[in-house]
Formats: structure tokens, sequence, C-alpha cells
């Protein structure tokens, strides 16, 4: 399970609204009382169909007083069914089939900030003192309840902080200047607010070609190394063809890796350590995304290192025996036609 303030960062940095709420009569209606990010209106009422309780559904007191969860507390899989007035904190996205309903200030069409479109778990409920939000505390398992260690404060300087991060990471992609934007986004690559890291990573690679020597540099260094793979892809989006010489580059080395190494390997060498870092799986991928971003971009030059890498991967050990695809090599292969073919245009790269 994620930390909470991991999760919340999550929550707080896909959403583009986060407002704190007073449920109202209506089961699925809340009025805001308060904007902790983007521009919701006080007094504004929200429609949020998914968050109408059930008919079993019971307030928290009442699950506080019943339950005896083994993982989390109060541990319950339904919506609370909490009083006119409660508070909630509700983290949002404004729906492209957004309208009124039952007057101009009454809104429905609002869609959950969480990565897997869950609006139970985009929402923390405030009861006294205590927070409480849906957490998946078992995988397979139902999100359940649980009490939170952190404090309003808490989340709402977590709120306070992404909200200042977007902010500032809007000024810096504003840069005209490809390299230097780059330079900017570098240090929101190994941000540890989830949506922050893949804005920025999808802005790299709108850089152009003069970000490719920072991008190569990012890829190099060992604090990004759990990105090498989105950051190829960045590298590719943000050169094009004036990339290819770089990717190229890349392959030679990775061509030398398993040259050197190819031979020591044994067969299902893949499940021999776990760890998706480990140097062979590392390499691997790094391997997977030069070939991927090669074809993409299809670079007639690097053909003759793709020739020599084939013949080398060839030689090597599978990687996994319970499966019979090669995916690295069918990929080789059908970047070999690919380049085969470009080599045959008289189209200048």
């Amino acid at each position: 399970m994620f930390g909470v303030l991991m999760t919340i960062g999550i929550m707080a940095g896909t959403s583009s609204h986060v407002g704190a709420v007073h449920s109202r009569p209506a089961d699925a209606a809340f009025e805001v009382v308060e904007s902790l990010k983007g521009d919701l209106e006080v007094g504004a009422r929200l429609v949020i169909p998914d968050l109408r309780p059930s008919n079993d559904a019971e307030p928290i007191a009442s699950y506080l007083a019943a339950s005896k969860p083994a993982f989390c507390h109060p541990g319950s899989h339904l919506i609370p069914k909490q009083s006119a007035g409660s508070r909630v904190i509700l983290f949002l996205v404004r729906g492209d089939d957004q309208h009124a309903t039952g007057g101009k200030d009454e809104i429905e069409g609002w869609k959950p900030s969480d990565i897997m479109n869950s609006m139970q778990a985009s929402a923390i409920w405030i009861e006294g003192s205590d927070l409480y939000a849906f957490m998946q505390v078992v995988n397979p398992g139902l999100p359940l309840l649980c009490t939170l260690r952190e404090s309003q404060t808490d989340v709402r300087n977590r709120i306070a902080e992404i909200d200042q991060i977007q902010a500032q990471m809007a000024l810096d992609i504003s840069l005209p200047d490809g390299a230097g934007r780059a330079e900017r986004l570098e240090q929101y690559v190994i941000s540890n607010i989830r949506p922050v890291r893949f804005s920025a990573l999808k802005e790299l690679g709108k850089s152009g070609p003069s970000a490719i020597p920072v991008i190569s540099t990012m890829i190099d260094d060992p604090a990004f190394a759990s990105e090498s793979s989105e950051l190829i892809h960045a590298l590719v989006d943000a050169g094009g063809k004036k990339a290819g010489a770089e990717l190229t580059r890349r392959l030679q080395r990775e061509l030398e890796f398993w040259k050197s190494k190819g031979s020591s390997l044994r067969r299902g060498w893949w499940n021999e350590n776990l760890n998706e870092y480990s140097p062979f799986r590392a390499h691997n991928s790094v391997t997977y995304e030069l070939i991927v971003g090669l074809e993409k971009i299809r670079y007639r030059d690097a053909l003759p290192t793709v020739v020599e890498f084939r013949k080398v991967w060839q030689s090597a050990p599978p990687a996994d025996t319970s499966s019979t695809e090669d995916e690295i090599g069918r990929l080789c292969q059908e970047l070999l036609r690919a380049l085969k073919t470009e080599s045959t245009s008289k189209t200048p790269d």
C-alpha cells in the first residue's frame, strides 16, 4: 500500500480541483465551503452520483463502534452515510460532459482524480479531528475505509505544495528554448509526486531537438535510472530523426554489453534476479526501448549496428524458458526490415 502522503500526492497531482465540501441532505450532493486547488466557487453544489451511499451504509461513527477490522479501522468497504453538514475533501477533474442540473450552481459530470478512475478513492471524509479514506490494504481485495495517520494540516500542506510545484512547472514549460526548457524539467522527472513526474516526461518529449543533449545526460545519470525507458521515449519524441545518431550510439553500447556478458548467462536468466533494476533486466529494458525508438524514426544509418546486434542477441540463451517468444529478437527483425526498406529510399535523413 502506498504511503498516505504519496497517495494524496497522486490524487492532488492529477486533479484540477480540490475542495472541502459539506454533505447535503441529497445523498450524492455536496456544497463547496472552501477551494483548496483550482477554482471551485464557495457555495457551488456538486453532484457526485458515485459517492451516493448504499442502503446498507452507516455513518463513520457507527462503523467505529461496531467494527473489528483485521487490516485497518474501521475497515468498511461501503461509502459512509454521513449526516448533512459533515465535511469531505474531494479530488476532482472537470468532465467533458459537465453540465448544470436543478439550477445554475448545481453541477454534475465530475470525474475522479484517482488513476484507477475510482471516485471512492478520490475523497477523504472528516469525522471530528480524524480523517478517513479508502485504501487497498490487501491486493487483491476491496478497498477499505481506513483511519489516516495524517492530520488535516498535513493534507492541506501537501495539496498546497503540489499546487505550487505545478504552478512553477507550468512556467518552466512555457520557456521557448527547448534546451533550457528541458533543463528546467529535469528536477521534476525525479519528483516524488507521480503525476508531476509523468507530466515532466511528456513535456520533455515536446522540447525539440535542442533538448537531445540534456535528455541524454539524464539517461546517463544514475539518479534517473528508474526513468531510463521513459527518458528514451522522450528522446525519440523530442528529436525525431535527429535523435538517430544518439540512439544508435546507445544501441552500440548495449551491443558491447551483451557481447561481453551474454556468454555468462544461463537459460531463463530473466527470473534469476527479480529486481527490475538488476543489471541484465535494466539493460534488457534499455535495449528494448532503443530498438522501438529506432523503428519509430527509421534511422537508416543504424542498420550496420542493428545487423551486428541481432547476431549477438541470437547467440545469447533465452531469457525466459517458459515463453516461446523472443520479443527483442522479434522487434529487432522488424527493425531490420524497416531499415532495409528505408535504405532503398533516396530521401535523406
